[in-house]
């Protein structure tokens, strides 16, 4: 061939590829390539800002949300299960969200944690592998992801936690997300010791000012001492910054779902303050229970339902959307969890809601 003609044929076949990514819906939308998982579905309606307002979540044009999803475990842990049949984790959240599966989780929480085993990864390393991906693919997706930096550590003193690691976290990622509101900050997971509010309000205090100066609208969420259970003091004395949740984490071991307990706990702090359970989840005894997660649906899981339904300024997220992080939703080979587990349970807790008045909000 001519080496005009050619040329003329290459430019004509180039202008033909560009109008089909053009015209082919959702072809321009999929998700995170390195995992191969996105659904190839029409582009998803953008969400809406979140605030908080009284004790409730709301939309920026001042609708209540109550956020409901579930949790992935950490990235930097997925292949670690050596009898596991182990899945991407963009294939995870593809199918946490996706309602022709029968999931409808409007909100995903990602736990980052900074080690892994004989690993030593940079911050900048951490945020390009173990949370970017997942953030644009929660956006293709139109839902909501929690990034939570995912300490499970006593905090300051000697022994626990910098603040500085903590501020140097955030310093480098709430500005990457300043403008993407799909995108919820939790701060630490579960700072454990010292037991005092104050002394904790004090060390968390100048990262919420850095990361209200470096990202003014994303919505954060606040945990507190003793793994995130103290939002009683939450309440009487709030961390200033705006747009602020306080984290509640629920397990079997802190006793029965009666609502004078749940009360107690977190219900009456959430007349006050916006109140999320970014972490609860049972098991049955047995080889995937524990002392602390060790609950039956009948027993546990079914009146913490009905005291949430009944309570939908508190949001929640189950934990943990995993075939081996307990207490988890799937057996080893991908089996969702029946019967007394909590699997089928979370499902059809989030498939009832989606199609309730007043369901979780529609990004």
């Amino acid at each position: 061939m001519h080496r005009s003609a050619r040329k003329l044929l290459l430019a004509l076949l180039a202008a033909v590829a560009a109008l089909a990514v053009l015209i082919t819906p959702g072809l321009a939308t999929a998700g995170p390539a390195q995992d191969g998982a996105s659904r190839p579905d029409a582009p998803r309606a953008a969400v809406p800002w979140l605030k908080t307002e009284g004790n409730r979540i709301k939309t920026e044009a001042g609708a209540p949300v109550t956020l409901r999803g579930v949790s992935m475990i950490g990235p930097r842990h997925n292949s670690e299960c050596t009898e596991c049949n182990n899945k991407p984790i963009a294939e995870l959240i593809d199918r946490a969200t996706d309602p022709a599966l029968g999931w409808h989780s409007k909100v995903i929480r990602l736990p980052v944690t900074e080690w892994a085993p004989n690993d030593s990864l940079s911050l900048e390393e951490n945020f390009r592998q173990h949370i970017d991906p997942y953030v644009k693919q929660a956006v293709a997706l139109g839902v909501y992801i929690i990034v939570d930096l995912h300490k499970v550590q006593d905090y300051g003193g000697t022994g626990g936690m910098p603040q500085q690691r903590v501020m140097d976290f955030w310093s480098y990622v709430a500005p990457k997300y300043k403008d993407v509101p799909n995108v919820i900050f939790e701060v630490y997971n579960e700072p454990i010791n010292p037991d005092d509010w104050a002394t904790w309000k004090s060390y968390i205090q100048p990262v919420v000012n850095r990361v209200r100066s470096l990202a003014p609208k994303n919505l954060v969420l606040m945990g507190g001492p003793q793994w995130s259970t103290r939002v009683n003091q939450a309440a009487a004395d709030p961390v200033s910054g705006g747009n602020i949740a306080y984290v509640y984490h629920l397990y079997p071991n802190q006793g029965a779902a009666t609502a004078a307990n749940l009360d107690a706990k977190f219900g009456n702090a959430a007349k006050k303050i916006p109140v999320i359970l970014t972490e609860f989840g049972w098991n049955p005894e047995g080889p995937w229970s524990d002392p602390v997660t060790k609950g039956t649906t009948s027993g546990w899981g079914t009146p913490l339902r009905q005291y949430l339904d009944a309570r939908p300024e508190i949001s929640w997220v189950a934990w943990a959307y995993s075939n081996y992080w307990k207490p988890m939703m799937y057996d080893h080979d991908w089996n969702l969890l029946g019967g007394e587990h909590q699997g089928q349970f979370i499902k059809k807790w989030l498939a009832d809601k989606s199609t309730a008045a007043g369901g979780p909000a529609a990004p």
